[in-house]
């Protein structure tokens, strides 16, 4: 750590560092703590940014926390590991400059006296690997939330996965959120399907890892989207992708590809970034290539439902092994669904999906070849797919 060999550089850097308080204002505590008084001394009435990176109790003393918890008023952003219960005893007044704030490995008691003394200005929140109460009240106005693998403690006492019902409070609290990021599992929640979507206008950017979760949110403006899912049993609800279809309808370029239980995804070109990867797509009873398609369409249905997506389109069928029967109608679903017309919203005439679709890639062995020249003889009447179109 430089603050502790400082002193071994020459007199003129010393000098340089000596008098600028802002080298001095990060503290990070893991397992010694005799630099935190000269820090807060050379620091001097900067704004601080701590780090905790070890439980309170692990450390070899404590005579630094009555100094840190004298300097609340400069508090800038903290990071905790464990709950501070030391530190929290000892605050009396808010830290008023906080705006960042971040919490792992701990439950968080239902009389948090700590997140009552953060609220007033925070605007960044992440919990990691954090135990809440079913009672937890969310902080309100964030711009930035993360929440990774938080568990909920239930009114049973029982602790599983937080639930859907509890982040669609988070997201209520914050209709200004600029990033959100939801990491982990989210739990059952009997009238989950009945929460009604939180409209984020300001949302710029979101990543998730769980499907339970897109339906109870609207973005229509968001400029960076990851989704990546694993363990899909049943089709989500159509509503579930109205904020990844407002970005397909923007995106220059897009990759679809469609595998044995997997769907992805990915724009190549222009200024947005969208990703969405949806992997085991295993239906508890019934085909998954069916299961695939199923939200392909409603993809699909979302994202063309006033026009169609103006983007061109790469098409891949990657369903290498057939053995499994997994994925065995997969390819023939997905050709079958892009001959099939549908009803276009503004003219009421018949049209095709994806109508820039200009390159299919196939690697399935055993695709019928009946089937994949009645697809290119379709799409090529319609003079969605020209002659020269590379099919591979």
């Amino acid at each position: 750590m430089w603050v502790c060999i400082w002193r071994r550089v020459s007199r003129e850097w010393k000098d340089a560092i000596y008098d600028c308080p802002s080298l001095w204002s990060s503290i990070v505590i893991h397992s010694r703590t005799e630099h935190v008084k000269t820090q807060l001394e050379k620091s001097k009435g900067a704004p601080l940014n701590i780090r905790i990176l070890s439980f309170i109790t692990n450390l070899p003393d404590q005579h630094w926390i009555q100094p840190l918890v004298d300097n609340v008023h400069r508090w800038k952003s903290v990071m905790f590991c464990g709950y501070p219960e030391d530190i929290v005893a000892r605050l009396e007044s808010p830290p008023s400059m906080l705006d960042t704030f971040v919490i792992e490995r701990t439950g968080i008691p239902d009389d948090c006296k700590l997140f009552n003394l953060v609220r007033p200005n925070l605007r960044k929140l992440s919990l990691i690997l954090v135990t809440i109460s079913h009672s937890f009240d969310p902080p309100r106005g964030l711009e930035e939330l993360l929440l990774h693998c938080v568990a909920e403690l239930r009114e049973d006492r029982k602790i599983g996965a937080v639930s859907m019902n509890k982040v669609h409070q988070f997201l209520q609290r914050s209709p200004n959120l600029r990033i959100l990021q939801l990491e982990g599992p989210c739990g059952y929640s009997p009238d989950g399907h009945e929460l009604q979507p939180v409209a984020l206008p300001k949302l710029e950017k979101v990543s998730t890892i769980t499907s339970e979760t897109l339906h109870i949110f609207y973005a229509e403006n968001c400029l960076d989207i990851s989704m990546g899912m694993k363990r899909i049993e049943e089709r989500p609800p159509l509503r579930s992708w109205a904020t990844f279809a407002c970005a397909l309808r923007r995106v220059e370029r897009l990759k679809i590809v469609v595998g044995d239980g997997s769907l992805d995804f990915v724009a190549e070109a222009g200024p947005y970034e969208v990703e969405l990867a949806l992997c085991q797509i295993r239906p508890r009873s019934g085909d998954s290539g069916r299961l695939v398609c199923s939200i392909l369409q409603d993809i699909l249905d979302e994202a063309e439902k006033n026009e169609p997506i103006s983007a061109r389109v790469e098409l891949a069928l990657s369903i290498p092994n057939r053995e499994s029967g997994s994925g065995l109608d997969a390819g023939l679903e997905v050709l079958e669904l892009l001959q099939t017309p549908v009803s276009d919203a503004s003219s009421g005439q018949a049209r095709r999906r994806i109508p820039n679709l200009d390159t299919l890639s196939i690697s399935d062995p055993g695709l019928p070849f009946d089937a994949l020249k009645r697809f290119v003889q379709t799409r090529s009447n319609d003079q969605h797919m020209g002659a020269t179109s590379p099919i591979t």
